[in-house]
């Protein structure tokens, strides 16, 4: 990579990183240098109690019908929180209140767009929205199902990219921001092990289509637009078989 391509990915990637800061740290390390000091913070910062919050409240949205004839949430997500894996629904529980109650906020304003969400969310209360975050946070991760079988070399090139990123492309590996093995950083970024594939695979492609949504999301335009869309699926498939204390190079084919 020259380093007029240099310059251009920096721009790329808003926010992340400065001309010299890329320089300085040699080529995408000043970025992924930059996201490590979110991560440490995120992780250093004491998880959000939203004050006043009733858990009878949550336990009432995630769980039962609303009186307008909104479904709970459990109708789809289910009562454990762990969604439905093979229809794209994704899991919430051992997600961080706080990003729940952020993508709910981003549905109900209309940041997030999605027919079957935002109009849900809109019909609850920012009070409700924080109240049934805290409720599925709350909730022990389901055991993992099966993940879909997939075929060794389509794992072994989601491993690669999950871990290493592609140095061609300027992208960065999934760890430097989700975590060791996936799991997620605080409010900071998601826990991906073990979410549903069809789900993070449709997330990406949406942002690689230019999908608009909260200021998170500027990060993942750039890193999807990396990707291929079979680079998608294979990326999706490794993280989906990604298990809580599974160390990543024992889920696909080969080490990294």
């Amino acid at each position: 990579m020259d380093r007029n391509t240099a310059k251009a990915h920096t721009h790329v990637m808003t926010g992340c990183s400065n001309t010299s800061a890329w320089w300085g740290f040699v080529g995408i390390r000043g970025w992924m240098s930059r996201a490590g000091l979110a991560l440490t913070l995120a992780l250093l910062a004491p998880a959000p109690v939203f004050a006043g919050d009733d858990p009878a409240t949550g336990a009432t949205v995630a769980m039962q019908p609303g009186s307008s004839g909104r479904p709970a949430c459990a109708a789809c997500h289910g009562a454990d929180g762990a969604g439905q894996a093979d229809v794209g629904i994704p899991r919430l529980a051992g997600l961080h209140a706080s990003y729940i109650a952020d993508q709910l906020g981003h549905f109900a304003t209309g940041v997030r767009a999605n027919a079957i969400m935002a109009p849900y969310a809109a019909s609850l209360s920012a009070d409700e929205r924080r109240a049934v975050a805290e409720y599925f946070a709350a909730l022990p991760i389901p055991a993992p199902v099966d993940p879909i079988p997939e075929p060794v070399a389509k794992l072994d090139r989601g491993m690669a990219l999950f871990q290493r990123g592609d140095a061609r492309t300027g992208l960065i590996a999934c760890t430097q921001c989700h975590g060791p093995n996936g799991v997620g950083v605080g409010s900071f970024t998601p826990r991906l092990a073990g979410q549903s594939g069809p789900y993070i695979a449709e997330q990406l492609h949406r942002w690689r289509a230019g999908d608009i949504r909260d200021p998170r999301g500027a990060y993942m335009r750039a890193i999807a637009a990396r990707l291929s869309p079979a680079d998608i699926e294979a990326v999706a498939a490794y993280a989906a078989g990604l298990k809580t204390g599974e160390t990543i190079e024992n889920t696909a084919g080969g080490k990294p």
